[in-house]
């Protein structure tokens, strides 16, 4: 589905972006495994004599970065993320857990995974700019987690910094189940609208906002005296 000229998203439980670019595609987050199939027809279909030049990895969830290892494989593309997460694809450090019962099965998905730990090329930092897109680490949900925005459109790839509801007008605060430090968290969601002038917001989770002025303002009413 093409959400702008250049922008495609590969729906599903997690959202995925291929992003077009004059030479080449850049490919943010990957999903389970399973998604691969959905991920190469999209790349078929829209870059076909391009190579995926990179995917980027807002941060180590399994849901976000799964599918890593055959895409790479297949492609040979470079995979980006942010310094803080990268030990974490790598599995050089355990991935930090919440309490409770999320945590548990967060911890019980990653054993029962067969997802080996794979190299990070290229480390990124806050205000980097790779690809064509700005990075800014807004740690909380992960210690790692990325949004990125494209220096072109504006359009701001959020991974699960926010949430998004169905009909796609109307911005969610992070998971509190599933963020690391759900204060930290939030107050990041804040801060990435303060810092960034999103055409279009994508998030991981929920259906893109094409139209987000309204749905931010509402936001920042709501949760911007944290």
């Amino acid at each position: 589905m093409k959400i702008l000229d250049n922008i495609f998203i590969i729906p599903s439980s997690v959202n995925c972006y291929l992003i077009e670019r004059e030479q080449d595609c850049v490919l943010i987050d990957t999903g389970m495994s399973k998604k691969a199939k959905r991920i190469i027809q999209t790349i078929k279909s829209n870059c076909a004599n391009k190579s995926l030049s990179a995917i980027i990895i807002t941060h180590a969830h399994l849901d976000h970065y799964a599918g890593l290892e055959t895409l790479v494989q297949l492609y040979g593309a470079e995979t980006v993320a942010h310094k803080e997460e990268s030990q974490y694809i790598m599995k050089t450090k355990e991935m930090p857990q919440r309490e409770g019962f999320a945590g548990f099965m967060l911890k019980v998905l990653e054993k029962m995974s067969s997802v080996s730990g794979h190299n990070v090329d290229k480390i990124v930092t806050n205000q980097e700019v790779v690809n064509g897109l700005k990075v800014f680490h807004l740690p909380g949900h992960t210690p790692g987690t990325i949004a990125l925005e494209d220096t072109v459109s504006n359009a701001l790839f959020c991974g699960d910094i926010i949430n998004a509801n169905k009909t796609g007008d109307k911005i969610l605060p992070p998971n509190q189940k599933f963020a690391l430090d759900y204060e930290q968290a939030l107050k990041a969601s804040i801060k990435m609208f303060e810092i960034t002038n999103p055409s279009v917001i994508l998030p991981g989770h929920g259906s893109p906002i094409l139209d987000p002025s309204d749905a931010i303002k509402t936001y920042l009413e709501e949760f911007g005296k944290v």
